[in-house]
């Protein structure tokens, strides 16, 4: 099964954050992401995980 990818935009949209926001994440290693050449891409299954994560530890 082919795994759906964000870019930077997209997950931006999907998480309703800022671009910036989501670079300054990106930039602390505080979500996942992979780097495809100079493009950094998202799966959506792994920021899923990493939502459920975060939300269960804030509890």
């Amino acid at each position: 099964m082919a795994s759906i990818m964000f870019n930077i935009t997209e997950l931006a949209d999907y998480l309703h954050i800022s671009v910036s926001l989501l670079r300054k994440l990106v930039r602390r290693n505080e979500v996942p992401y992979n780097r495809i050449g100079v493009k950094i891409m998202f799966q959506k299954n792994e920021i899923d995980k990493w939502l459920k994560d975060n939300m269960n530890s804030n509890e």
